[in-house]
């Protein structure tokens, strides 16, 4: 096996070690399980999520609902792109993925693994 944790499959397709999915969920597990931990280390990521949803929401209520100028309709455009990006990303790490994604991902840990 590779030291690498990411490692080509083929010419478009890239696996990722599952141990380091495996050991960055235990970290997290371990933030919020350990008392030493500070409010903020337990709630950085339900925090961060809640941003991120909320400033999508508003900038599609003024998309939808104002009149804005041309061109700071444009930098609204390519903000609220980057933000419903982030935004799949928060529902894919709450909810999981789509179930295609989820079984791309098995025959990719199949692959890691020889089998």
């Amino acid at each position: 096996m590779p030291d690498n944790p990411v490692t080509a499959v083929s010419d478009d397709t890239v696996a990722t070690d599952p141990k380091d999915v495996t050991v960055a969920r235990e970290h997290e597990v371990k933030i919020t399980e350990e008392a030493k931990s500070s409010w903020l280390q337990k709630n950085v990521a339900p925090i961060l999520a809640i941003i991120s949803v909320s400033a999508t929401l508003i900038l599609f209520y003024f998309l939808v609902f104002t009149k804005l100028d041309p061109s700071v309709e444009k930098i609204v455009l390519y903000i609220l792109g980057v933000l419903s990006t982030i935004l799949s990303q928060v529902y894919s790490y709450y909810f999981g993925s789509s179930a295609g994604s989820k079984a791309k991902q098995e025959q990719l840990f199949k692959k890691w693994n020889g089998s």
